[in-house]
């Protein structure tokens, strides 16, 4: 500590104690206002990154027709869920993203999504999940160690599901054009929450309610893709969504409804049932 000595007192001069309290104290308040700024911007930075990955994933979707007779990548549920890689490769059930982030062991399972028929197109392993998606074998929420997962991401289940997974409602996509909502407004991936992703499907037919739940990783907000090669961070303010798989301190059906409504209005249209 730098001293001085002070002839008027007739001592050494120097920082007191109390001196010291005060500037840790004042830093102790400054970093308490930076680390939230600090935070979002992270944030912000991740969800950039976000859209990046949506974007190149629809880049990808779409070759994908180009060489398939406009036919949109296959995708399928539980039903026709390849959870382990076969050395022989031959998948009966392939697919946009093989395996499911519920279990072992594809849940760790890389080769499961090289394997997987958009992988030709999108061969880069880290644009299939969130940048800040903190998933692991041992906690949904990266809470415990554990061992992180490797996708995010779950397809529209209305986007070519294979056989044996059409849905009882609403129009099912086969090719490019038929998007009667218009491809801007149909979205085709999305990033799903932690808690509540297993295979690559994401089904959703309710304006009041949720089978799966999207994910809110960008301050309260979620990555999605669109049919056209656009993607958009969605700002979800049900509390149904932000706590899924989480204690829930409060409830509000009303905005569970609006973000339900507005997930719906851009997944197809329900008013008939189009195979």
């Amino acid at each position: 500590m730098h001293t001085t000595y002070s002839p008027q007192r007739g001592r050494f001069a120097g920082f007191t104690l109390i001196e010291l309290l005060v500037v840790i104290a004042i830093i102790a308040i400054l970093a308490g206002m930076l680390l939230p700024a600090l935070g979002k911007a992270k944030s912000k930075a991740q969800g950039i990154l976000c859209l990046s990955n949506g974007k190149q994933l629809m880049l990808g979707w779409v070759l994908y027709s180009g060489d398939n007779q406009e036919k949109i990548c296959p995708s399928t549920g539980l039903g026709g869920l390849v959870s382990t890689h076969n050395a022989a490769k031959n998948y009966p059930l392939n697919q946009w993203c093989m395996g499911t982030m519920h279990a072992a062991p594809s849940w760790t399972n890389t080769i499961l999504i090289m394997d997987s028929l958009l992988y030709n197109y999108v061969n880069t392993l880290g644009v299939y999940k969130c940048p800040a998606d903190r998933a692991t074998t041992k906690s949904p929420f990266g809470k415990g160690g554990g061992i992180p997962k490797v996708r995010s991401n779950s397809m529209s289940c209305f986007m070519n599901p294979l056989a044996g997974e059409t849905r009882a409602m609403g129009k099912t996509y086969r090719k490019q054009g038929d998007f009667v909502l218009g491809p801007s407004m149909t979205w085709v991936t999305i990033d799903e929450n932690p808690a509540s992703i297993n295979d690559g499907w994401f089904v959703h037919e309710s304006k009041t309610s949720f089978v799966d739940y999207p994910a809110s990783y960008h301050n309260s907000a979620g990555g999605l893709s669109f049919a056209d090669g656009h993607s958009e961070i969605k700002k979800w303010r049900s509390p149904t969504i932000i706590t899924y798989g989480q204690p829930r301190t409060s409830s509000n059906p009303t905005l569970d409804r609006t973000d339900a409504t507005w997930l719906y209005e851009r997944t197809t249209d329900f008013t008939a049932r189009w195979n």
